[in-house]
C-alpha cells in the first residue's frame, strides 16, 4: 500500500501536480532517500521516452458526444 501512493506521489510530483507544500515536502523526501531518488529518476526516464504527440479528436466524434449529450439532457429534463 506504501509503495502505490508513494508511486503515486511521485508521478504527480514529476507532472507538477501538486501543492507547492507537497511539491517542497516531496523534494526533501527524494533528496533523502535514496530509493525514492531511483524511483524517481526511473519514472523520468520513461516519460522522456513517452510519444510527444496532441491527439485531438475528429470533428465528426466531437459532434456525436454533443448530440448524445443533448438528447440525454433533454431527456433528463421530460422526467421531472
Amino acid at each position: 500500500m506504501e509503495d502505490t501512493y508513494t508511486n503515486d506521489a511521485l508521478v504527480q510530483f514529476l507532472y507538477h501536480e501538486m501543492s507547492a507544500v507537497e511539491a517542497i515536502e516531496m523534494a526533501h523526501a527524494i533528496e533523502a532517500d535514496e530509493y525514492l531518488l531511483s524511483e524517481f529518476r526511473s519514472m523520468q526516464r520513461a516519460k522522456s521516452h513517452l510519444a510527444r504527440v496532441l491527439f485531438q479528436p475528429s470533428s465528426v466524434s466531437v459532434n456525436n458526444i454533443l448530440r448524445y449529450s443533448a438528447g440525454t439532457a433533454l431527456e433528463a429534463g421530460s422526467h421531472s
